[in-house]
């Protein structure tokens, strides 16, 4: 049992405490915890420098420089996005659970259904998703399947997933604007996504949100026999005046004086759904139905497996790319 000095003693000490945790009367506090952990990312600019890009980090607080290794396989999508100097968010991420991620279940399901609902909100910025154990085998970005990133995660540096990167020309080189590894809440991912769509750059990538669902290639020559296409945007689209053009694969750019498609027909799609244009009116698509409208030029591509198209808007711009 304490005695009366001892006692004394105690309740002095706890009183001590208290006062030092800001307890009683004591108005001031200490500012909130931010919810993402930040760090700075380190530069980047070839596969063998940004191994520690990622290592340990929520999310990046100032620009870091970034120059994509292309003789080494990466894909082709990508690159030609990044030799268009296009503004560019690229996500990676786990399928399945994990019972042992530090931050709940299913954390890559969530980051992803945020990227998909918010890239229909930024059509200027080209988005690109990778599930991170299909990297592919191939030694050349031709030689990569839809999907496989090749080189890519080890140029971005790439660590936990979900792994979120926005990346903006600045002057002749790129810049990673921000970073976010593990769960990242929507309306972040979203501020930093509207951050971006602001940059101001000359980009020559479509406001107009389409992409090109399905290519169907001739029986022989390398021709076009149709193509399917998706309307994301939340207004109808008319692809009357669209083109599909061969991508250079050193620069990335369209030639307008190329050999092209060209839908010379209306052809109008709702939000949310899709149409197929073919070489003649009698084609048939995948679901069994007839085409909604012709192109011209169809037979005269000659594509080869690992060409890229581009499907261009009617005032220029690239609206998606496609590889063969």
């Amino acid at each position: 049992m304490l005695s009366k000095a001892g006692l004394l003693a105690f309740l002095a000490l706890a009183t001590l405490l208290i006062a030092g945790c800001g307890g009683g009367d004591d108005t001031a506090s200490s500012p909130p915890a931010s919810a993402t952990a930040t760090s700075t990312a380190a530069p980047v600019s070839s596969a063998s420098s940004s191994a520690s890009l990622g290592a340990g980090q929520a999310e990046s607080i100032q620009d870091a420089p970034f120059a994509l290794n292309m003789t080494q396989p990466v894909p082709p999508d990508f690159r030609a996005a990044y030799q268009r100097r296009a503004l560019i968010a690229v996500q990676f991420y786990k399928e399945g659970q994990d019972p042992f991620y530090p931050q709940g279940l299913q954390p890559d399901v969530k980051v992803q259904r945020s990227m998909e609902s918010l890239s229909r909100q930024y059509p200027t910025i080209e988005f690109f998703n990778y599930e991170i154990t299909n990297p592919g085998f191939a030694e050349t970005s031709e030689g990569l399947e839809q999907g496989e990133f090749g080189t890519l995660a080890v140029q971005l540096g790439v660590g936990i997933t979900p792994y979120v990167v926005t990346l903006a020309p600045d002057g002749d080189q790129y810049v990673i604007d921000n970073l976010f590894q593990g769960y990242t809440p929507r309306a972040v991912l979203s501020q930093a996504l509207y951050d971006l769509s602001a940059t101001e750059v000359e980009s020559n990538t479509s406001d107009i949100d389409v992409v090109i669902d399905q290519l169907q290639l001739t029986d022989s020559g390398g021709g076009l026999e149709y193509i399917t296409i998706s309307n994301q945007s939340p207004r109808e689209v008319n692809l009357q005046g669209f083109s599909l053009r061969l991508l250079d694969p050193q620069t990335g750019e369209v030639n307008p004086d190329s050999v092209g498609v060209q839908i010379n027909d209306e052809v109008i799609i709702q939000p949310g759904e899709s149409a197929s244009i073919g070489r003649l009116p009698s084609v048939v698509d995948a679901e069994g139905d007839r085409v909604e409208g012709v192109f011209e030029g169809g037979d005269a591509l000659q594509l080869a497996p690992g060409d890229q198209l581009a499907l261009i808007d009617s005032g220029g711009a690239v609206a998606n790319t496609y590889t063969v």
